[in-house]
């Protein structure tokens, strides 16, 4: 039988450290660990226990009586409530102290000593892609957010459910409060929202885009796809950001319901002016995922161009509406600048790159090596990556669209190097046991989420010859718990 004997009471507890994903590790009097967001090391607050098990509790904030010296008034006024940022209450000093510290925790099984991470020298403003939903807000509602917006910033906050409003049935307010508004999803929810008027990590630019998406929308009466009536029009506001080109792509996602080509015409004389390429998508998923039914350029190019600078040269990327590319340009320079030194190949050797994306790595390093293989199940995303090293020059690299779990059955060449590049949730075991038997000189494995990490290494290490040898921690995203990690692994 579970101990619920703290379960919907307010306790006094003490924040321990930081721990990954950003959660704060307090102790309880009774030295029970309870997680919870929003304190910093060394506070002690008021928290209400949501979930009290055997060996640990959950809980939310209710106030602080020790407030660390560590924190800061935030620049943004939704932080606390945006789901976006973290860490925009401490110094950028801490934020990188934290995330030295728990991952170092992940990795002390390696057994070397891990270096310190590698900063970002933009730390604001540097997002160069950002997807919005469209919501509906009220009066009544935004000004219970701003209620919501208190000293402490907390991120701990209820919000209310959206208010009725009549273009998006299922609510109980008067029309005249409704409006059309856009924004991030609220900390810990997938169907409440944040207006976010100005995001500090986002590109500056992006606003202007909102501010005039927003304006229209309102101005025209256009609706708000409902997730549960499954009715409205607008649903998501993607925008990116040729970073060191300075080129914006505007991609609107709708459901394709009750809207015509006078929608279209207007809009995109509005946002002409500062656009390179305005794309509108269709998407009837029930699904609140930014997938597509059908996609339309209405306006400019049909790709914006990245530029990015990596071993002493000049590459450019074509970054299509949904390209894989690292959402911090200057960070990437970094990231694949390490990759490059890591690699230190022989200009024989064949290289592997597993999860390749749009076939950003393969083509960066691809004047070290005599051969490239590049492996991604997205077709999209191949195609980009074969269009990429076209306006590279690049003809030693080979691209095949297919699940990686498929392509390791049916291949049958030797690597000198591989690369892995995996979603969040890692490796699966038979991807791991690929690298074991591979037997290739070099294995980098590249990581945003340290936990899978840890678990694959040690796989791997447990069950072959191969050692990590270099730890490498970058600061992708300021303001974030994120943190990338590159190893290095050889025989």
């Amino acid at each position: 039988m579970l101990n619920n004997t703290f379960k919907n009471k307010v306790i006094n507890v003490v924040a321990e450290k930081i721990v990954f994903p950003g959660r704060s590790l307090c102790r309880c009097a009774d030295g029970i660990a309870l997680f919870t967001d929003g304190l910093l090391p060394n506070e002690i607050a008021e928290v209400f226990v949501t979930k009290d098990k055997k060996t640990f509790r959950e809980g939310v904030v209710k106030s602080i009586n020790s407030v660390s010296v560590e924190r800061i008034d935030p620049l943004c006024e939704s932080f606390g409530l945006c789901g976006g940022c973290s860490f925009q209450n401490v110094s950028y000093e801490a934020q990188v102290k934290y995330k030295y510290e728990y991952t170092s925790d992940f990795l002390s099984f390696i057994g070397i000593e891990i270096p310190k991470v590698l900063v970002n020298l933009q730390i604001w403003y540097y997002r160069n892609k950002m997807e919005f939903s469209f919501f509906n807000s009220s009066l009544l509602s935004l000004k219970y957010q701003n209620r919501c917006n208190f000293q402490m910033s907390l991120p701990s906050i209820h919000i209310q459910d959206e208010p009725y409003c009549e273009k998006n049935p299922g609510n109980d307010v008067s029309k005249e409060n409704c409006a059309v508004d856009i924004g991030l999803h609220c900390r810990g929810s997938f169907n409440r929202y944040v207006s976010v008027p100005n995001c500090f990590i986002s590109d500056k630019d992006f606003s202007s885009v909102v501010k005039v998406v927003k304006k229209f929308a309102n101005r025209n009466d256009l609706t708000v796809y409902n997730n549960t009536t499954h009715k409205g029009f607008l649903r998501h506001l993607v925008l990116r950001r040729g970073w060191n080109d300075n080129q914006l792509l505007v991609n609107i996602i709708t459901s394709g319901i009750g809207c015509g080509s006078i929608f279209l015409k207007q809009l995109t004389n509005e946002l002409s002016d500062f656009s390179d390429s305005i794309y509108l998508t269709i998407n009837r998923s029930k699904s609140d995922a930014i997938l597509f039914d059908r996609l339309t350029l209405v306006y400019g190019e049909a790709f914006i161009t990245e530029r990015l600078y990596v071993g002493n040269r000049e590459y450019f990327f074509n970054i299509s509406p949904f390209s894989f590319f690292q959402t911090s340009s200057k960070g990437a320079e970094i990231l694949y600048n390490e990759i490059l030194c890591m690699l230190d190949p022989l200009k024989t050797d064949i290289m592997l790159d597993l999860y390749c994306g749009v076939g950003v790595i393969g083509i960066l390093v691809s004047e070290n090596f005599s051969r490239i293989i590049g492996v991604e199940q997205s077709e999209q995303s191949i195609e980009n990556a074969k269009e990429n090293a076209l306006i590279n020059n690049i003809y030693n690299i080979e691209f095949q669209a297919l699940a990686v779990e498929e392509w390791i059955k049916k291949n049958e060449t030797n690597f000198d190097a591989v690369i892995v590049d995996p979603p969040r949730n890692g490796l699966t075991k038979n991807v791991v046991n690929f690298l074991i038997k591979s037997r290739a000189k070099k294995i980098i494995y590249i990581s945003c989420n340290p936990s899978t990490l840890a678990r694959d290494l040690k796989l791997i290490i447990e069950n072959s010859k191969y050692k990590v040898r270099k730890i490498k921690l970058i600061d992708m995203f300021p303001q974030t718990y994120h943190i990338e990690v590159v190893s290095l692994l050889e025989l």
